[in-house]
């Protein structure tokens, strides 16, 4: 698990720009699918044939970032943010641009003391605005580096949010034998910025249930938010966040699934924030939605942390409701 979570993490894909993470995650999941593409706004989509209802489940392979918008004289790379960049969890942290120029996130005033995004930069070690330029182009974006490692029973990384969801679902599809239903596991872009391609691939897929497989807040540290979720709970079947509230019948079957089959799991109620579902569930006719998290604390943070039993407990649940 920590090797494959490892490579997800390390693979660079912020929002609007995530073929280099969808073409690692297509070579993965290839011998385990029927057939893999990518749709028009990039959304990797595998499918398995099966009898009865037609399932998407989805796992945003996105993450937040920054993208290069201004270099100043001295050589400085002003940035902006790309989905929810929080400076007091990453000023001081090492980026990388996708040409793999590197360099590190500073924020420049010292008198504030809540950081501001406008206040920061990134330091490429320029000369000037003429070498700046030419080792990184107005448009670029770039991602936090982190290191990953075990502590204990918990993963901590970068961008678990969502490379661990998207570990889940590439696991799922490997374990699933037999699966009862016409499955579309859906590799999504955008998510950070809008839920964007899950409401392009819901369209085109026309689901009668769709799952979202992402991270939830866990209120079991210091300075959490009280929430319903805590590392080492369990899968977190989703009840509702602000950008869905979930149907009760997927609810009841996957608590009733996991009881009988020794799953642990508990309840995600998420006060802010959203997931692909809220960009499916009214699309066409409506289609009913769930949710499966895995609680991460020290969310969009370089230091993420997930329990190692609630990745398991995800794919565990996956597997099983696809195969009934």
């Amino acid at each position: 698990m920590i090797d494959a979570i490892r490579e997800l993490a390390g693979v660079s894909g912020v929002s609007g720009n995530e073929r280099n993470i969808s073409e690692y995650i297509k070579g993965q999941i290839l011998p385990y699918v029927d057939k893999v593409y990518e749709d028009s706004l990039g959304n990797l989509v595998a499918v398995r044939r099966g009898e009865g209802s037609r399932v998407m489940l989805m796992a945003h392979m996105d993450q937040i970032g920054l993208v290069a918008s201004f270099v100043d004289d001295k050589g400085f790379v002003r940035v902006a943010p790309v989905g929810h960049v929080d400076p007091k969890t990453t000023v001081g942290r090492p980026v990388v641009f996708e040409n793999g120029e590197t360099g590190v996130f500073i924020c420049g005033s010292k008198e504030k003391k809540e950081p501001e995004l406008k206040d920061c930069y990134v330091d490429i070690g320029a000369a000037d605005r003429a070498e700046a330029l030419r080792r990184v182009e107005i448009g670029q974006t770039a991602s936090f580096l982190s290191n990953t490692f075990e502590t204990g029973r918990k993963i901590v990384s970068g961008a678990l949010d969502n490379r661990a969801g998207c570990y889940c679902l590439m696991e799922t599809l490997r374990r699933v034998k037999n699966n009862s239903c016409e499955l579309y596991a859906v590799f999504t872009v955008q998510e950070e910025v809008g839920l964007r391609g899950a409401k392009v691939s819901g369209f085109e897929i026309a689901p009668d249930v769709a799952i979202a497989v992402d991270v939830t807040l866990s209120g079991d540290h210091p300075d959490a938010r009280e929430t319903t979720a805590v590392l080492g709970g369990g899968a977190a079947v989703k009840i509702c966040d602000r950008s869905a509230i979930c149907s009760r019948g997927i609810i009841e079957d996957l608590e009733n699934l996991a009881a009988r089959r020794g799953i642990p799991v508990q309840r995600d109620v998420l006060a802010s924030g959203g997931t692909d579902i809220g960009s499916v569930q009214l699309l066409g006719k409506g289609v009913q939605v769930g949710g499966v998290s895995i609680p991460v604390r020290y969310c969009h943070s370089a230091v993420e942390m997930a329990d190692k039993n609630d990745i398991e407990a995800v794919i565990g649940l996956l597997t099983a409701y696809l195969e009934k």
